[in-house]
């Protein structure tokens, strides 16, 4: 009985925020005039940016749980994707493309977390500079003009349903192998819980570093072929501009570390890239595209600061609701 009614707080944890972000929005596109949230056509239209956003997401993740903030993911993705789109595209091969991107990730990642471990920089510095780096690479490549793939049949149909679930279901696999099978993953969060306990029981936190960054390497390579047919990516003329366009999708994974209590933050991410996808495709369904993207951003914005507010002041939360709603027995009087 008792595993049961576990079983069902954990369900009903895990669906309550995207089950509540589906009906507030459909309630609010309804009254619009807007009855197409939540058909089959809305669907087939949201799964890719769900996939691009839990892509993303479990990308930045993977070092995130581990206590390294990496700002490179983002440039790395605009290089792969330059690199396999144009060497590809004159190929024909759309095995070509997806093996260019999971190559040219995992390097370009190996090489950022050779950079960390052995320039002993703190990460923050050495993943800026290296996202620097492989930006200042874009314009010298392939004549500058970046990639434009969205007229390219073959690797376009990456990013449609139903081939889209290749790279998506290809990304939460190895997010997944990586936290809960693999000694790296299990290494990585005791390093990030007790970084000098974790050394002295004979951890190499090196070595763990750099296996760490070739996972987020493949599922940064997944995510590529996804976005990189979505749009045109220009070539990086302005310092740090991957690293707003990455890091858009950081929300997931907040939300997907909070929700991962009831479920794990693998199936976690899914269901906040899940919650906050709907809301997007809501609120620019209802307004103008500008202002439903503006109003996207600032309750997200809202929203991480509810959530880390009450997640810091949990246990005050808890003493004032028991002050507010103690029960008080009546004094027993002396007879």
């Amino acid at each position: 009985m008792n595993k049961g009614m576990d079983l069902l707080k954990r369900i009903a944890g895990t669906l309550m925020l995207p089950v509540a972000m589906f009906i507030v929005m459909k309630i609010i596109c309804d009254a619009n005039g807007k009855t197409y949230f939540g058909t089959l056509a809305m669907w087939r239209t949201l799964i890719v940016d769900i996939a691009v956003s839990v892509t993303c997401a479990m990308g930045i993740g993977l070092q995130f749980k581990n206590g390294r903030f990496d700002f490179s993911g983002g440039a790395i993705m605009l290089v792969a994707a330059i690199v396999a789109g144009t060497v590809s595209r004159t190929n024909s091969s759309t095995l070509l493309f997806c093996v260019l991107c999971l190559v040219v990730c995992v390097v370009l990642s190996v090489v950022v977390a050779l950079v960390y471990v052995y320039g002993r920089l703190p990460i923050m510095i050495a993943t800026l500079g290296m996202a620097l780096l492989y930006e200042a690479i874009t314009p010298l490549i392939f004549g500058g003009g970046g990639i434009n793939l969205v007229s390219v049949s073959f690797i376009k149909k990456l990013s449609t349903f139903p081939l889209v679930l290749i790279p998506f279901v290809g990304a939460v696999a190895v997010y997944a192998f990586y936290s809960y099978v693999t000694t790296t993953g299990k290494q990585s969060l005791l390093l990030a819980q007790n970084q000098q306990a974790a050394v002295n029981i004979g951890i190499s936190e090196n070595k763990n570093v750099i296996l760490s960054y070739v996972y987020s390497g493949l599922i940064f390579g997944f995510a590529t072929m996804i976005w990189a047919s979505t749009g045109k990516h220009d070539a990086s003329y302005s310092s740090l501009s991957t690293v707003g366009e990455l890091f858009s999708n950081i929300l997931p994974v907040f939300v997907g570390l909070y929700i991962g209590v009831f479920c794990g933050d693998t199936i976690g991410i899914i269901m906040g890239s899940l919650s906050i996808c709907m809301m997007t495709f809501g609120l620019k369904a209802v307004l103008k595209a500008e202002m439903g993207s503006a109003v996207s951003i600032a309750m997200m914005g809202v929203f991480v600061f509810l959530v880390n507010l009450v997640a810091g002041q949990a246990g005050n939360i808890k003493k004032l609701f028991a002050m507010l709603f103690a029960t008080h027995k009546p004094a027993k009087t002396e007879s």
